[in-house]
């Protein structure tokens, strides 16, 4: 039995102690607690975005007695004071942390006399002891550190005199009492907790009531002596409780039901409470009393049909009328009554309000973030990753674009450009906003009380990404755990890029960030404001590109040790870091390091060419052609993907500006504008831009994705506006192979030429001699020029929904990744290139295609990681 005590005089206590040696390590055990505590705290510098109010969700707020001030606790990792009369920032305090979960505060409270912050939460690592922070008020210096405790801290209280202050703790720990006029020391506690704790009250004659997910409400009296236990009826799993003002009675809210039940403040019997049968949707966990006990007052989960969450106020004290006063969006974290009638409300948004008697806003801290929420089947990325759509509001479209290229925020133009993530072709079932997500049906692997709520299957089936609350987890084909990643916030959505190269997240801290594929590690992070205009970038090294109005939002975060608030150092401060050039680069390099010396060398070309009116370095061209409409009268021929089988390469090859090309001119033909003449009239504009260059080095890519046909003996790319039913039409409407290899032979003249195509018996055009693809490399190739067909001899070429592309081009952007540099020298040569797609296309087709090549040149094409 380990109830609340009053330690002894040390020779009671080692009178029950078998020996000498016991007694000693009794004596050292704070010592080893600290040195616990002390163990391995992160020292070195952690970027962290902070605008001036919270980032993440607020998980506990409190105010002063004397209505002066407001603090409150984050997932971002901060206390903040704000001015309770005008709702004013007046100090952030930033606890020691580390990467991940280290350092986010679950509890905070206030003295009555607002001199002291009690701080807990996630404050040291799995398997170590945690540790509950005591700061000063008005400098925010750190008083004391309480080391030692077994579980989370997940709510604070002080008593309405001050001396003394309650820790409930998570996972069973019970409840720790410390007194004021013993240093804060430890003064009693009570361990006979079934579950965690997640509040406490103090009547104003000095008991104190907790609740407990055992089930269980505990009354302690005055002496705090053995407590009063009583299960509850109304609810399984109690969270809020507070008394009235005059301690007659004590209101639970339950995190697992809306019913808010009412007990004896002395006998803890149950009486009569509201109804709240007609609510019917999440819970009304946290409550509150207002200051004259008139009115009854509730929120949690609980919401409207709108989206918002309101506080629910009943008259008569619970008894009476019912009405909904206005808060934020999310779950209501903290009710605390004021005096006059007012309410302060924190949500999890974030969002912090104090509100009048008559339920007006006097002052609002609402989100400056993008919320996420909703958007798990909607975020958009482009196929390289360097695009990304979403929304500002939860639940809505996409409605803007950030280019990481221009590094701009523009309206989405719904081009198709970027695609949302698969959800389906796996067997995965109960991933949004549950709890038991099944594959095959049987459980994923979640922690307890964490909800999956967002999902992306990768292209082919291979595996798929799932985000919740706490962790971003990458699984294969057979439901194995690949990875898995700590989070800034709840991944709200994710989805993967076309190139299957890069996870884009979008978090519960209103950034969207992107990370590898193969192993999860962050590369990128992107936090929009939600003024629409501003917005700022960076790398988890600290190089960064930010709009003007958000560039001092970035900072290093700095411990200090663990007896000390740690520091921030605005990243502004070192304009090295500011790189917007190098940005761009990150995620085709998939390293920052390469980003960065690319950046720098296009940066010395870029210095030439203002000097000498040129830019210096080899060029490349870049053409693609893909058609998925051929014209009214040829609508049995129209494809799904090769249009954007043009656009995703042209976007790729664009990503190589800088090295080992200087400068880089592409063009994409899709659809109407791929008539014959259209065609043609590309190829000439190509073979203008490459007048002057250097044929040694300069490279022209040539795409085109689509049907292809033997007509009249002779070998044609068909173009848009054909009609298939004429076929001397046909042939006159379309680019034969005489007048192709013509165009190739005046571009190789003026520099190498690779031809990509992707149109050999697509299929569709059905009826005709089969294409010998061997043959027609032959006759196309040149001395400098070399042709990868998409399949061989009478083949199809197969385009996918589980692709997103045809099966060339597919495996082609999976080459411009690190997939095609077998010799790791971070560039892909021709016999590199050529090796992939001929292992790659027959085992995603199981065999039925395969692809056609000559190679007429050896040298490196392109830089890996594109």
């Amino acid at each position: 039995m380990d109830r609340l005590f009053r330690p002894r005089p040390r020779q009671f206590l080692t009178r029950r102690l078998a020996g000498g040696l016991t007694a000693l390590l009794l004596a050292l055990l704070p010592v080893l607690a600290r040195a616990q505590g002390d163990a391995a705290l992160y020292d070195r510098p952690t970027l962290v975005v902070d605008p001036g109010q919270h980032t993440a969700m607020i998980n506990r707020a409190s105010a002063d007695a004397n209505g002066r001030f407001v603090v409150t606790g984050s997932d971002d990792k901060t206390v903040r004071v704000w001015s309770l009369d005008n709702g004013a920032l007046l100090r952030s305090i930033r606890v020691p942390a580390e990467p991940g979960n280290v350092g986010k505060i679950y509890a905070v409270a206030i003295s009555p006399d607002g001199a002291v912050i009690a701080a807990g939460g996630s404050t040291a690592g799995q398997g170590r002891s945690k540790n509950l922070y005591l700061f000063d008020r008005a400098s925010g210096a750190l008083i004391k550190r309480i080391a030692g405790l077994p579980n989370t801290v997940l709510h604070l209280v002080f008593s309405p005199d001050g001396r003394r202050l309650v820790a409930t703790l998570g996972g069973g720990g019970g409840l720790r009492l410390y007194d004021r006029a013993a240093g804060w020391a430890e003064v009693g506690r009570d361990t006979e907790y079934g579950d965690s704790s997640y509040d406490a009250a103090f009547s104003r004659d000095g008991r104190l009531a907790t609740t407990s997910y055992d089930g269980r409400i505990r009354l302690y009296g005055l002496a705090l002596g053995r407590p009063l236990v009583r299960q509850t009826q109304a609810g399984k799993l109690p969270l809020g409780a507070a008394f009235s003002p005059d301690g007659s009675r004590l209101v639970v809210g339950f995190d697992d039901t809306v019913a808010v039940e009412i007990l004896d403040g002395r006998s803890l019997v149950r009486q009569p409470g509201p109804d709240t049968s007609d609510l019917g949707n999440g819970d009304l966990s946290k409550v509150a009393w207002s200051m004259d006990g008139s009115t009854l007052l509730a929120g949690g989960r609980y919401g409207l049909g709108d989206g918002n969450r309101p506080v629910v106020a009943w008259s008569g004290a619970g008894w009476r009328d019912r009405r909904l006063l206005p808060a934020g969006q999310s779950t209501i974290m903290t009710l605390a009554p004021l005096a006059g009638g007012g309410l302060l409300v924190a949500s999890a948004d974030p969002f912090l309000a104090r509100l009048e008697a008559d339920g007006k806003r006097r002052w609002v801290r609402a989100s400056s973030n993008a919320d996420f929420r909703g958007q798990q089947s909607s975020l958009a990325v482009s196929a390289d990753g360097m695009q990304v759509d979403f929304g500002y509001e939860a639940g809505s479209k996409p409605s803007v674009r950030f280019d990481l290229r221009s590094l701009r925020l523009t309206a989405s133009p719904r081009d198709g450009v970027t695609v949302p993530p698969r959800q389906d072709g796996l067997p995965i079932r109960d991933w949004k906003n549950h709890g038991t997500p099944t594959f095959h049906g049987a459980p994923l692997p979640l922690l307890s009380l964490e909800r999956s709520r967002s999902l992306a299957v990768e292209t082919g089936g291979q595996g798929f990404l799932l985000g919740s609350d706490w962790r971003l987890r990458s699984f294969d084909a057979r439901g194995t755990l690949r990875w898995s990643r700590p989070i800034p916030g709840t991944v709200w959505a994710v989805t993967i890029s076309g190139d299957g190269r890069l996870a884009v997240a979008a978090y519960g801290d209103g950034t969207i960030r992107w990370h590898r594929m193969d192993d999860g590690r962050e590369l990128l992070a992107f936090m929009p404001r939600v003024d629409r205009a501003n917005w700022v970038a960076w790398t988890p090294e600290g190089v960064y590109a930010a709009t003007p109005g958000a560039r001092g939002a970035l900072k290093w975060h700095v411990n200090r040790g663990w007896d000390a608030a740690a520091d921030v150092v605005p990243v502004a401060e070192f304009p090295n870091f500011f790189r917007p050039d190098a940005l761009p680069l990150v995620l085709r390099e998939m390293e920052t390091a390469r980003a960065l010396g690319l950046a720098n060398m296009a940066a010395l070309r870029e210095a030439v060419r203002r000097r000498t009116g040129t830019t210096p370095g080899a060029r490349l061209h870049v053409l693609t052609v893909g058609i998925d409409d051929y014209g009214d009268r040829a609508k049995g021929l129209k494809l799904r993907y090769a249009a954007k089988d043009a656009r995703d390469v042209m976007a790729a090859l664009d990503g190589e500006q800088g090295t080992p090309y200087g400068k880089v001119l592409s063009q994409t033909v899709t659809d109407k504008d791929a008539t014959r003449a259209g065609i043609l009239d590309a190829l000439h504009a190509l073979r203008d831009r490459m007048r002057g260059g250097d044929p040694t080095q300069d490279l022209a890519v040539l795409l085109f994705s689509g049907h292809g046909a033997m007509i009249d003996g002779e070998f044609h790319l068909i173009a848009h506006g054909v009609d298939p039913l004429r076929p001397s039409q046909m042939a006159a409407s379309s680019l034969s192979l005489s007048e192709l290899r013509k165009q190739l032979g005046l571009l190789a003249e003026r520099g190498r030429v690779l031809l990509l195509l992707d149109a050999c018996q697509s299929g569709a055009a059905g009826g005709v001699p089969a294409v010998d693809a061997k043959a027609l490399s032959t006759a196309l190739a040149g001395s400098n020029i070399t042709v990868i067909t998409s399949s061989g001899f009478g083949e199809k070429s197969y385009e996918s929904s589980r692709w997103g592309h045809g099966a060339f081009t597919f495996a082609l952007l999976e080459a411009f990744g690190k997939a095609a540099d077998t010799d790791h020298n971070g560039m892909i040569s021709v016999s590199e290139l050529v090796a992939h797609l001929a292992r790659r296309i027959p085992g995603l087709t199981d065999g039925a295609q395969s692809t056609g090549m000559e190679m007429r040149y050896e040298a490196d094409l392109f830089a890996a990681g594109l």
